[in-house]
This record gives structure tokens, sequence and C-alpha cells, in this order.
């Protein structure tokens, strides 16, 4: 029997501890010493003896991105278990937040939101991509990529603001020679969609080696796929049900149920399931405000009018025409239009980006380098038709109605009492009792007009100047092996987006009205919309975003002294930041008149910071017993805002390196840090938006929540008695709200603690192990009002303070006569400093290297194992600090309210075998189980939670992916890399109302397109 050896013993024992461990942060290169390496680790500007350092970063190297079939960084980011997937700036997005950048990926550590974390390229600030300051990760060129650095923590006192969860520091190549080509292709296997991309990388040194110049040009393009390519799970689009018992089941809608009043799902027989859940804006129109025959809202003449036209059976959902606009019926569930299969599942996106660095030697004291960047970037968004959904004037002799109805249309008119003003865009008419207008709730979805399409391009342009190099020491003993390094940073972002597909509501109020007496222009009634009309209501719409970002840069690092223990290493220097963004949108987003894409108004402002900053480590212990190295290290940074509300902050760390034996260091550190707020959340216009949420005052309140205090809260916010915990109240997932800036924004501050240990044992050469303990405290968190936006606003009012007095309440606006949530004013959810938010838990980290003489074609072989995982111990966002009971404990949850998944554990684990030219991988990427926070915000609170049972789908199981790599280099100079991401072709869970924002899934966290093939041709030339 072949007897292991020692080594492989060890591996078998690492590949069992990986499942539960974690992936090294920090390694020391073959053959090194840690006390000969000294290289600056992103989270210090000192330079470290040794790659270890108070601050836990986490390194992934351009093996990764190599194995991995990586073409956007944010999707192998992703993959890391300090990181959340992004909702709203992901590929798989397919949406346009008015006011903001589209089409971008920006990176969620901690799951403190993608403004809260700092991206740097070499150390500098990147480019912002608009009014919220984020830098969009599609502009970092991937095969440039070295390694990235994450520091998982506050890092303001070195860094500035926005390093509130950490920094993020991409180290790129640019220091090359030769010719480099990669191309790449990457299919998914249900639509056989390519994403294809080419990069060419050529570089070399002149002038006796004084200097090296790279030119690097990357092509890329994805083409998208719908959610009617993919099919399966994807549709029909589901939600949230009563449906028979012998129907149920997880993944596709049952036979829904009639629950009779009074009772439960469950006490009805049924199973509470998935149903199609499309939108009730219909193709035919349909009309929701009409009093239900026999109601205290009707009165007989009305009544006698609705049984003449068929619609005495109808219910308060409304009713519906056929496509003449002739016959009307009573509008059911299963009427809804299905705007799933037009909608992107993957957005398509073409990029064209070049990159070109140089430095040169002028001698010792100076080097001279420049980074120069250049990206366009065009991604569309496609969605269903547009629709006109409120109330509308309509004459009572329309003449494309029958008689009937145009009866019916004369007894509302005569039913009016006093004036009533209907508001439409950016036009306001009104009405009298008998003056030939009614008043209808027309919802009508436009699907002969086309589908709704955002094409979008981004220009990035970004520039850095600099100098650095080496100073003469001062003395023999102080400030010595000194180094400098200043520069100067220009950025420049541009976006244009046109939006197809619009309507104007004012053109469309105006088109179904009679003009001087002639028929109206449009006929909404049906499928009957002609040429005329399509030009008389459709509309294009038009935004651009500018954002520029200049910076003034200067550090002095070096040694200030010699203590027994060692040098005291320092760094000091000074920065000016100027920041500015513009967006402006074209009249009718402008005005709100439009529907199709969501409305905002102009944005413009900048902020300027003049800083001043210093840092040092002091070695207090050095090579005696249980101290093989003491030190304590500590930071500031004073920022001088020129925004009144900001004004000057400090910003502070202080840390502390021990080194008991050599095979173990254990490091602490303690930050305080700073986010100052943009110019989106200081200045920006109030827009539109209209995510997925419940109504508490609709049928879509859970059952057991549907209490006599909040119909009482619902009656006095506007909804008819009748009408409370009705279907009609909430007919779409959709609820639109207002946000917008506000130009008194303060500061905010968080508190990091991190405290950890690195374990590198010498008996087992190639080891090295790490586990942190991590905790972040935000205060005066910038949030919309509410803390987390039109949910958390309803929640605080109906199910929480229940006071109709309340701010939060006096923030919805509804109509009288519906109880739906309504324009003009919706949901008000404009910016404050209200919330906090805390996390914790535990970063684990493996790696274990070794060689052993087995091989294949008479080679030896090189194992890797590298293990990354997280364990979040808390995540409990407190909406708003004033009522500190209250809050929204996140962790192991998802949903509406706590948004992408959060779950305790997440983690990657990895074993690579090189032997000879082959090289194969495996990787297991680990997301645990969460439940949706419908349950768990209640069962966390002191509350009672819905029973399980009586949710659909409310929990998600622990999901484990296997992706598999190979490739084999044909020459030194020619490789292919050929792989397989989700082999086991794992669908992503499907769940019903609680998903994110649409596609049945949460497809930024779960794979959504099943089993994904790339291939990878590299030459070096």
């Amino acid at each position: 029997m072949y007897a292991q050896p020692p080594r492989l013993k060890h591996l078998a024992v690492l590949i069992a501890t990986a499942i539960a461990g974690s992936a090294i942060a920090q390694q020391v290169p073959d053959g090194g010493k840690p006390d000969d390496v000294t290289v600056t680790i992103t989270g210090s500007r000192l330079v470290n003896r040794g790659f270890l350092a108070p601050t836990p970063v986490t390194v992934v190297d351009a093996t990764e991105l190599k194995v991995s079939g990586t073409q956007n960084l944010e999707n192998l980011l992703n993959d890391t278990p300090q990181f959340t997937a992004n909702q709203l700036n992901s590929p798989t997005a397919n949406t346009v937040q008015a006011g903001q950048p589209s089409g971008t990926s920006t990176l969620n550590l901690r799951n403190l939101g993608p403004t809260r974390n700092l991206v740097l390229v070499n150390g500098r600030r990147f480019a912002i991509t608009g009014p919220d300051f984020t830098t969009d990760i599609n502009t970092i060129p991937t095969a440039l990529v070295k390694r990235i650095e994450t520091v998982t923590g506050g890092s303001s006192a070195v860094y500035g603001s926005d390093a509130i969860s950490g920094v993020v520091n991409f180290i790129l190549r640019d220091n090359f020679e030769g010719v480099e080509l990669t191309t790449q292709g990457n299919w998914d296997q249900p639509t056989h969609t390519p994403t294809r991309s080419v990069d060419l990388t050529v570089g070399g040194n002149f002038d006796n080696g004084k200097g090296n110049a790279v030119i690097s040009i990357n092509y890329q393009d994805r083409a998208g796929q719908t959610r009617g390519d993919l099919g399966g799970y994807s549709l029909p689009s589901l939600g949230d049900g009563c449906v028979t018992a012998a129907s149920w089941s997880a993944t596709r809608p049952g036979t829904p149920l009639a629950v009779p009043s009074g009772q439960t799902c469950l006490a009805a027989g049924g199973k509470p399931g998935l149903v199609y859940s499309g939108s009730s804006n219909v193709p035919n129109g349909r009309i929701g405000n009409l009093p239900v025959v026999g109601s205290s809202s009707s009165n007989p003449a009305l009544d006698a009018a609705m049984r003449a036209a068929g619609l005495g059976s109808m219910t308060t959902l409304g009713a519906i025409f056929d496509t003449t606009g002739k016959v009307v019926r009573p509008y059911t569930t299963d009427d809804a239009y299905d705007l799933g299969p037009l909608s992107y599942i993957t957005t398509p996106q073409q990029r064209w980006m070049a990159n070109a660095f140089a430095h040169y030697d002028f001698n010792e004291h100076a080097t001279g380098y420049t980074e120069v960047h250049f990206s366009s970037n065009d991604a569309n968004v496609q969605i269903g038709p547009s629709s006109a959904g409120g109330n509308f004037l309509v004459n009572t002799n329309n003449p494309y109605l029958s008689p009937q109805m145009q009866e019916v249309l004369r007894q509302l008119d005569l039913k009016e009492s006093g004036t009533t003003r209907v508001t439409t865009g950016s036009q306001t008419l009104s009405t009298t009792p008998g003056d030939g207008l009614a008043v209808l709730n027309l919802n009508r979805r436009l699907s002969d007009l086309g589908t709704r399409t955002a094409a979008t391009n981004h220009q990035t342009f970004r520039v850095a100047l600099g100098v650095r190099g080496q100073l003469n020491d001062l003395s023999e003993k102080y400030l010595t092996d000194l180094r400098y390094d200043l520069y100067y940073t220009n950025s420049r972002t541009t976006e244009t987006q046109f939006q197809g597909g619009s309507i104007s509501l004012s053109r469309f109020q105006n088109a179904i009205l009679s003009q001087n007496g002639a028929a109206p222009v449009f006929n909404p009634f049906g499928q009957n919309l002609s040429a005329a009309a399509a030009s008389a209501i459709g509309i294009s719409s038009n935004s651009t975003i500018r954002a520029e970002q200049q910076g003034l840069a200067a550090n002095l690092t070096g040694k200030l002294l010699e203590l027994p223990a060692g040098p005291v290493d320092f760094s000091t220097g000074a920065e000016h930041r100027h920041a500015y963004s513009k967006y402006t949108p074209d009249a009718y987003l402008a005005s709100g008149d439009v529907s199709g894409w969501n409305a905002a108004r102009p944005t413009e402002g900048e902020s300027t910071v003049k800083e001043i900053f210093g840092e040092v480590r002091v070695p207090v212990l050095a090579d005696q017993p249980f101290a093989k190295n003491w030190s304590v290290s500590g930071a500031f940074r004073r920022s001088d805002y020129d925004v009144e509300s900001v004004g000057k902050v400090w910003t502070s760390s202080l840390g502390t390196e021990w080194t008991p034996i050599d095979s173990l260091t254990f490091r602490a550190q303690r930050q305080k840090s700073i986010r100052a707020p943009n110019v989106g959340e200081l200045f920006g216009g109030q827009g539109t938006n209209g995510p997925t949420a419940t109504d508490p005052c609709s049928a879509r309140q859970p059952i057991g929540q549907q209490t006599a205090a909040v119909r009482a809260v619902c009656v006095a916010t506007g909804v008819p008695a009748n009408l409370v915990f009705d279907p009609s109240v909430q007919p779409s997932q959709f609820l639109t709200q207002i946000v917008g800036g506000n130009p008194n924004l303060k500061a905010e501050t968080s508190h990091t603690t991190t405290f950890g240990a690195v374990f590198a044992p010498k008996f087992v050469p190639g080891l090295q192990l790490s586990l942190d303990y991590y905790r972040i405290t935000l205060d005066d968190a910038i949030s919309t009002l509410g803390g987390g936006g039109i949910q958390s606003v309803l929640n605080l009012c109906y199910n929480t303070i229940q006071n109709a007095n309340s701010v939060y309440c006096k923030a919805v606006n509804r109509d009288p006569v519906t109880g739906q949530i309504a324009a003009p004013n919706y949901v008000m959810t404009t910016n404050a400093n209200i919330g906090g938010i805390k996390t914790s838990g535990y970063d684990l980290a493996g790696h274990y290297g070794l060689r052993s003489a087995w091989g294949l074609m008479g080679a030896d072989s090189r194992w890797d194992l590298s293990t990354n995982w997280t364990y979040v111990k808390e995540l409990t966002f407190t909406p708003i600090q004033d009522l500190a009971a209250i809050t929204n404990q996140c962790v192991a949850s998802f949903g509406q309210t706590c948004g992408q998944p959060v779950p305790h554990w997440k983690g990657t684990a990895r074993l690579t075998w090189n032997t000879g030219k082959m090289m194969l991988s495996a990787r297991a990427r680990f997301i645990g189980k969460v439940t949706v926070d419908t349950y768990v915000l209640p069962a966390t609170s002191g509350g009672t939670p819905p029973a399980l049972e009586s949710l659909t789908n409310p929990k998600i199981g622990a999901y484990t992916y296997l992706d598999l790599t190979a490739g084999y280099d044909f020459t030194k100079k020619i490789s292919l890399t050929a792989g397989v991401r989700n082999v086991l072709d794992k669908d992503p869970p499907v769940v019903g109302s609680s998903q994110l924002p649409a596609n049945n899934t949460i497809a930024a966290t779960y794979d959504p397109l099943g089993r994904n093939l790339f291939v990878s041709l590299n030459v070096k030339l």
C-alpha cells in the first residue's frame, strides 16, 4: 500500500479543516523571511518590516483571477466572503436609479453599502462615477491586476473619507516588458449567451533600464439575455399567495385558493405558496376605482349602470376591457401582465479601455511616473412596456366606449362632490359634478408602444502625475531612510443616457380628452393605439452626468529614530481634494411628466477638503522571551471641509502587534473613521423610484399583522375603511418613493475594533492561518427617512409607532378614493443623519502550499490550498437613533427591509494542483442559510413573528457551488485555461414577493444562469 508523504498527510488534515476555516490574508514569498521583506500593505503608509500589520488585509492575486475566469472584477470580489452582492449596481441589476449612474458595478464591503468603502488603484483614489462618489469597478483593467488588497475595517486616518467599512486597493502591473495577448470567452449553458474579451499589453524598458512604459488595451462585449431567453425558474413572475395543498410547489405557481373572509390560508385547507404575480396595469386597460355594486360608495343609479355594463359581479379589483375596448368585464388576477419575459436578467455591456503607465529614474532621488486611463463603457437596460396608471379625466360621452360604459361614466360624473383636481405629470386639471368629465383610475399597459430601453455610455478619463524618491538622511540617528511621494490626479467621468419607450403623462391625459368637440386622438380602451396616438403620447428622455475629482498629495516616510528594539517608522503628509458632480435630466424627467423611467430633478454641487495626516510605529520590545516583537502604532488625520455642516473633523487609529514566538503574532487596532456626505446626498434633486415593497394597509400585509391597530392607522392616513387589507390598495408589488438631498447633512462617524492572530508554524512549512475579530459601529448614518427607504417608513408608521401624526405617517400620500399610495408625493424618503449600524464577526483564513515528488508526465507536483471564511455575528440597523429600541437585526436574513442575504457563514475554499505543464483547480463557494426578514425582524426585536408555515418560501437553505478549472502550458509563451462555474448547474432559490429586485430570485447573490463555461488563451511574445 502506498504510504503518504508527511506533507500530504498535512494536506489531508488541512482539507478537513478548510470546511470551517478561512483564507489567509498575507503570505511570505517562498524562500523569504518575514524580516527580510519591506513592502507597503494597504491600511498603512508605513513600510512594513514583514507582511504582518495591525489591520487585517485580505489579498486576492492575479492567479485567482486567471483560474476563476474573471472578466469583471466585481464578480470575483462578490465571491469573497467579506463582500455582499450589490443589488442596484451589478450586471443583474437591470435598473435605472433616478439621478445616479446606470450600468455601473460597485462594491459592498461588510454590507455597509457601496458609498462606505474606498476604492484605490496603486494606493491612490480612482475616478468617481457621479453624485454618489463611488467608483465603477468596470473601469479597472482585469488584465493588469497584480493583486487586490482589502482592508476590512475603517481606515480614514490613513486614506481619508469613505473608508468606513474598509479599503479595496487594486495593485496594477506598471513595470512590464514584452507583448501579451489574452482572449477569453464565457458562455452560460441555458442560453449560450457569450461574453468575449481581448486584452493586449505591450511594455518595455528604455534608456538602459532607467525607464519603463506599458500600454494595455481591453475590449469586452457581454451579450445580454432576457428572462424569456432563460425561461425555467425565472418565468412566470411569481408572488406570494394561497394555493391548494395538492398544487403546492417550491418553484412553480400553484392553483390559487380563495380564502373565505375571517379565515387564514391554512384554516381554509390551503397552503401559502407561489402564485402568478403580474402587473395590474394591463394592455387592454383596467379601471380601478369603480364602486362595487351595492357598496356604500355607490348609489342606485350607478348600480343600475354597472349591471347594464356587465359589471354587477365586479370586485374591488375593478374592470378590464377586451381588445376592441367595447366589451368590459370584471378584472381577475389571472389578467395581470407579466413584465418578466422582456426584462434582462443580465444586461448587455460593451467596453473599450486603455491604460498607460510610465516611470523614469532621473537619479536616486527622483523617479517620475504617470498613469493614464481612458474607458468607454456602453450598458443597456430593458424592461417591459411603459404604462399609465392613476387618475385621469375622461369625457363621459367618449365615442370609443359602449353606450353602457358611457352611462357608467355619466353616473360617476354626477356622483362627484365639489371640485376634484387631478394631477398628471406636469399638468393639473379639475372637474365638477355634471361637467361631462369623470375621474377614472385608468391603468393601461402600452405594450403596443414597445419595450422600455435605456442606453447608457460612460466615458472615464484619469491621469496621475507624480515624482517619488529617496532623500538624504538628516543625521546618522534621526530622520533616516527618508522617502517621498508627490502626486497630482485628475479624473473625469461623463455619462449620457437615452431612455426610450416612455410616455408623457400630461400628453396622455390630453390625448384621451376631446379637443374642440373632436374625437380624442387616443383610444386607451383595448388595443387601439394608432400611429397618431403613439406620436402624441410617446416620448424619449435624456440625461447626463458629469463627475470630476482632483487631488494633490504629498507624503514623507522614513525612520524617525532608532530604539533598542528597532527603528521608529513614521509617515506624514498633506492632501487637497476637490470633487464636483452634476446631473442634468431633460424637461420630462425633471418635471416628473414621464411614465416609464424614474423622474429626478437636477443635481449639482461640489466639495473641497484640505487634510494633514501622520502615522508612526514604535517598537517596544524585540528578541526577548515571549516578545520576539512588540510594537505600537498610531495615526491621525485632520480634515477641513468647505461644506459648512461638516467643517473640521478628526480621525485616528491606535494599534499594536505582538509576536511572542516566531510562528505566532497577535494584532489589534482601534480606529475612528468618517464619511463626508457626497454631492448626491447633499444637493440631490428630488426624484422617484419604485422598489418592491409591501403596503401594510393592503392584502399583502401578513395575516398575523392585519390587526385593529393597523386598520385604525390605515383609515386615519386616507384608506377608505371598506378597503383596508384589500388587494386593490396595492395591485402591484412596486411602490413609488420620492428621494432627494439635504444640504445640512453632517459626516457619518464610525469606530472600528479589530483583533486577531496569525499562525505560521515552522513545523509545517508553507502553512499559515489567521483569525480576526471585527466590530464596526456607525453613528449619524446618512439614509433615507426611516433608515431603509419606503418599506421602513411604512413599517414604522403602521406596524411600530402606529400614530397617524408621526413624521413617518405624514410621509405617506394616498389617493382618498382607492387608498393607494399615489402621486404626486407618494412616500417621501429624503436624506437625513438618522440611523446607526453595528456589525461584528470573525474572518478566518488559511493557506497551505507544498511540493510532492509524485506528478504527471514525470514532473513533481505543487499543491496549494487556500480558504477564506467570514462569520457575521451581528448586523443591526437602527433606522432612527432617537428610537434606539427599534432595530432591524438583519444577520442571517434577506428581504425588502434587510436587502441581500447576509448569512452567518460565507466562504470559499480552493485546491490547486500544478504538475508539469498542467494545472487543475477546484473551488467551493459556500453561502449559509437565511430566513426572510418579515419573520426575522419581529422575532429578534421582541415582537410576535408570523408563523413560518404561514409564509411562502421563508427560508433559503445553504448553497454550495463547485467550480472546476484546468490549464495547460503548451510552451513558456502559450497557455490555455478553461473552466466551469457552477459545475452542478444549481438553480438559484425561488422566492415570491421577497425577490430582490425581480427575476423570482436574488440574482445578485446566487448564480442566476446555472452552469457557466469559460476558455482563455494567453500568448506572450
